[in-house]
């Protein structure tokens, strides 16, 4: 299968499903012929990587295990500031970077989003680079790749794994004994000797970030365990399924003779193609040798010598010795024996908690190896939401593998990126539409497709979203072109969904374009024995005003009268459409027909139509995709169904709402609070919580009025303490407004305090009344000058040892919620935080005392002054969209000069300087200035 031009940048993709035929059974990659995947430029890159450690000092410290997120630009490149953007400065060969997000690029590339050092002191930004460029590992510096055929191999681990070293002995007498101990770790246990002398016996590979937990009480081995790289491993011994046995037993004089021994005996092998030959040459320790035999007995029949543990053993060693041959093979034999020493020794470990497979998988990712980049996908975030960062990696990944040539793979990268998507919190952008748009595109064909055949539908879906969704810089002519040409193809073709979308989008063809569109749409459904899931919702697609679309409105509008007309299905939605529906038909009747049935859908039996009614009853009409209803102005008749609708109970939705809102107008207050106050009352009997709008009105109707204010508070009462996002913070300002003044109740201020907290910092939902912040900080600053201490606990300023909060502490908090009512667009809220930061500067109000100290870059102190401490809210504007509040650590030196420190994300900053975390002393605390070499230090004061 060749891709279609839609699929942009990602070359050819074939199908050879007898490469992975058994996948979907047993969850392993089965390769047929490895070699035939190896490409010439990835190979060496990986091979380099292997091998880089050969050379150092044989240290047996491991390295630090490196995360999923952390990554390397290998070739000095330089970052851009958005994908394909400006250019933000060049990062070196080598440079680490931190994973945050995946998206593309207006061109049509893969970029990821990073998190990267930008050379000034500490401090980091988010830049783009292309996903093809960002490796989990690059080899050091310097490092060059060296044939596995032309020195003996190393027996370093690959990278985040290491050697489970379970004992050491100074004979391989000894070290047998020690092995036939621990008979469960057959099929892995192996011998080395080592540089250092003697003999260690390891069980196999894990993942080093299981190092600390190998020997911990929840394993099965405990006793002298260690994790090492196996930098000290000089010769693997020969295991023959029951006894470890050195592979030269008669001693050739050096290494040298050793290594022209292990040459001759592989090319007698490769010539002759006698497994034995190549066995022996990967005995003596010739790596190539050893992925060679592994790939002789691939697929042999079980027996001595021969079967997954086998081919498994030989494969690690190709794979240690730098062949990406044996890496592949070692991960893709199906019942290979990665896994077993991690399972045994850690039998409650999760599936993707430390697997080897995956740590392997990384680096043949990293060389654009197709199954390294699926194994890698599969075996992170295994039966479980993944993360942002885990689901970029998983996304990149397949996409990888899809451009190497897995069509099935490519078939799953829609939903990869609804994934990314998910974790992300938000849409896809129109540049990741078009490109998914572009994908689907090239892995179908428009028009009738035979079975088994992919759709192009989700293609369709995808242009139609990048061309409704997008913004203007987004829709250049050029991909506006390609969208609409592919959605007018599957038209052409014969495709309901193409037609249908075609006939619905006004802005990107003309009406007679979309009118034929239309009535093809239409045509071809009614063609169809087993419809497309269009066809069931072509109503709701068409443009109602075209002549074309009547038939499917006609349908429509009978298949939701009788919804609506049925008291136990639909809602009263079905009655609004219903009516919409007839509107579009252009009726010889008008709307009687759609009238009198609405008026059979609103009575005693069933209100579901009485909305609608009381619509149509009304003075303003309605106007929706292109149908207009006019109001026919009759108060007597919409006020008859607004009252037979308010009847209807916890069902009468917004028919009380509108019969109050009526009555209020006509002079008749008592009424409306009556009927608003019956609604409210229902909706508490019910246990309503998040829609709670019937009770806040009637709360505030009553207020209003000056009527009924025992049951205002309740009702406002009962808003404040639900969970109605779009209300609840406002019934606690009533709240607090009616204890304030003493309506309805005695004055109660400590009352009034905590509803005005509970309005500004709501404990059950995210949104906040400014006006209750307001309030709220205003109280606690009052209470500082009265020397009183608030009766409620403080939503956030508590103190450790449980004792009432100290004056600094409560300025805090009122700073706090100054700074949410300024978030909430409250100008007197940020007036009065500014107010509040120059009074607290001054003295004018209590304050914490410190000694402030500067430094310079060796520790000797060049100014010393006692300041103020304060604790100060003041959202970023670049933060206020996500509402994030950061404490800020203001000191005040006494000429009234400012030094501020605080922590966002875990980052310390000093002055907006980013800085690493503050050194202590005592109890003293020191920033250090990256740029300036200077430090800040406090001191209490007492």
């Amino acid at each position: 299968m060749v891709l279609k031009p839609g699929l942009a940048g990602l070359g050819r993709i074939e199908v050879h499903p007898a490469r992975f035929s058994g996948l979907a059974e047993s969850g392993i990659l089965v390769i047929q012929s490895l070699a035939a995947f190896m490409t010439k430029n990835t190979l060496p890159a990986l091979t380099a990587f292997l091998l880089a450690a050969i050379g150092p000092a044989l240290a047996q410290d491991l390295p630090p295990y490196q995360s999923l997120e952390t990554r390397h630009v290998c070739t000095a490149q330089p970052i851009h500031e958005t994908p394909a953007g400006t250019q933000a400065r060049v990062l070196g060969a080598g440079a680490e970077v931190m994973l945050r997000d995946v998206t593309f690029g207006p061109e049509g590339g893969a970029w990821f989003a990073l998190d990267y050092p930008t050379g000034k002191g500490l401090e980091r930004a988010i830049g783009y680079l292309p996903v093809s460029s960002v490796k989990h590992f690059c080899a050091p510096e310097g490092a060059a790749p060296e044939d596995s055929t032309s020195r003996l191999q190393s027996y370093l681990a690959p990278p985040n794994t290491c050697h489970v070293v379970a004992a050491r002995a100074d004979t391989v007498e000894e070290l047998n004994g020690q092995a036939r101990s621990m008979p469960a770790y057959a099929p892995v246990i192996s011998g080395y000797r080592l540089h250092s002398g003697g003999y260690a016996l390891s069980l196999g590979l894990v993942s080093t970030n299981l190092r600390d937990r190998i020997g911990s009480p929840a394993a099965r081995l405990q006793t002298g365990i260690t994790c090492v790289s196996g930098a000290d491993f000089a010769e693997a011994l020969v295991h023959d399924g029951t006894v470890l046995t050195p592979a030269d037993p008669g001693g050739l004089s050096d290494d040298a003779a050793r290594l022209s021994t292990a040459q001759a005996l592989r090319a007698r092998g490769l010539e002759s193609g006698d497994p034995a030959m190549l066995k022996r040459s990967c005995d003596l320790g010739l790596g190539a040798a050893c992925t060679e035999f592994a790939s002789r007995i691939h697929d042999a029949p079980d027996g001595p010598g021969r079967g997954p543990a086998v081919v498994t053993r030989y494969a690690l060693l190709g794979c240690m010795a730098g062949d990406m041959e044996g890496c592949q093979m070692a991960i893709n034999r199906q019942g290979n024996t990665l896994e077993l020493t991690r399972e045994q020794v850690l039998p409650d470990a999760r599936p993707d908690d430390g697997s080897v497979t995956t740590e392997i998988s990384k680096g043949l990712c990293d060389a654009q190896d197709r199954f390294g980049c699926v194994l890698l996908a599969r075996g992170t975030a295994v039966d479980r939401a993944p993360s942002l960062v885990e689901a970029s990696s998983n996304f990149s990944a397949n996409l990888t593998a899809c451009q190497q040539g897995i069509t099935w793979i490519c078939e799953g990268l829609n939903d990869d990126l609804k994934t990314v998507s998910a974790a992300r919190g938000s849409g896809l952008t129109g540049n990741e539409r078009y490109a998914l748009a572009g994908i689907e595109a090239g892995l179908c064909a428009p028009g009738p497709r035979e079975p088994n055949q992919r759709s192009c539908t989700g293609a369709y879906y995808l242009y139609r979203d990048f061309l409704n969704y997008s913004d203007a810089a987004t829709l250049d002519a050029g991909r506006v072109a390609q969208a609409t040409a592919f959605l007018s193809s599957g038209c052409a073709a014969g495709d309901p969904p193409a037609c249908a979308t075609l006939a619905g989008m006004a802005g990107f063809w003309p009406e007679a374009d979309r009118r034929a569109a239309t009535a093809r749409a239409i045509a071809l459904c009614d063609a169809q024995s087993a419809k497309d899931t269009i066809c069931e919702s072509l109503g709701g697609v068409l443009d109602p005003t075209f002549p074309e679309s009547r038939p499917v409105m006609a349908a429509r509008y009978e298949r939701l009268a009788r919804s609506c007309l049925s008291p136990g299905e639909g809602d009263a939605q079905d009655c609004a459409w219903a009516l919409h529906s007839y509107a579009a038909l252009d009726a010889p009747d008008g709307l009687a027909t759609a009238e009198a049935m609405l008026k059979d859908a609103c009575g005693p039996a069933n209100i579901k139509g009485c909305p609608a009614l009381a619509q149509l009853y009304g003075t303003e009409g309605q106007s929706l995709s292109g149908v207009t209803i006019p109001g026919r102005n009759d108060p007597e008749a919409r006020i008859a169904a607004l009252r037979m609708g308010c009847r209807g109970g916890v069902e009468a939705g917004s028919t009380c709402d509108q019969l109050a809102d009526l009555m209020t107008v006509e002079g008749d207050g008592e009424n409306a609070l009556h009927i608003r106050g019956e609604a409210c009352e229902r909706a508490i009997a019910a246990g309503e919580e998040r829609d709670l709008w019937e009770c806040y009105d009637a709360a505030k109707q009553a207020l209003d009025q000056s009527q009924r204010l025992p049951g205002a508070h309740r009702w406002a009462d009962y808003v404040c303490r639900g969970a109605d996002v779009s209300v609840s913070p406002y019934g606690c300002k009533l709240v607090g407004n009616m204890l304030a003044q003493g309506l309805g109740q005695p004055a109660d201020p400590a009352g009034a305090l905590s509803a005005y907290q509970r309005g500004c910092f709501h404990p059950r939902v995210a949104t906040t009344d400014g006006e209750a912040c307001l309030h709220y900080g205003t109280m606690l600053i009052e209470a500082v000058r009265r020397g009183e201490k608030p009766a409620e606990p403080l939503a956030f300023a508590h103190r450790e040892d449980g004792e009432e909060p100290e004056p600094p502490l409560m300025l805090a908090e009122a700073s706090r919620a100054f700074d949410m009512g300024c978030l909430d667009s409250i100008a007197p809220a940020c007036a009065a935080n500014v107010r509040l930061l120059e009074e607290w500067s001054t003295g004018d109000l209590p304050y914490d005392r410190f000694i402030c100290q500067v430094r310079n870059a060796a520790g000797e102190v060049t100014s010393e002054k006692p300041c103020r401490g304060l604790i100060f809210y003041q959202a970023a504007e670049a933060r206020k969209e996500t509402r994030e509040q950061v404490g800020l650590n203001v000191y005040v030196w006494p000429d009234g000069d400012r030094s501020v420190t605080y922590i966002r994300d875990g980052i310390w900053r000093l002055n907006e300087v980013r800085t690493d975390y503050p050194a202590t002393e005592g109890n003293s605390r020191c920033w250090r200035n990256p740029i300036s070499t200077r430090s800040f230090c406090v001191t209490p004061a007492g």
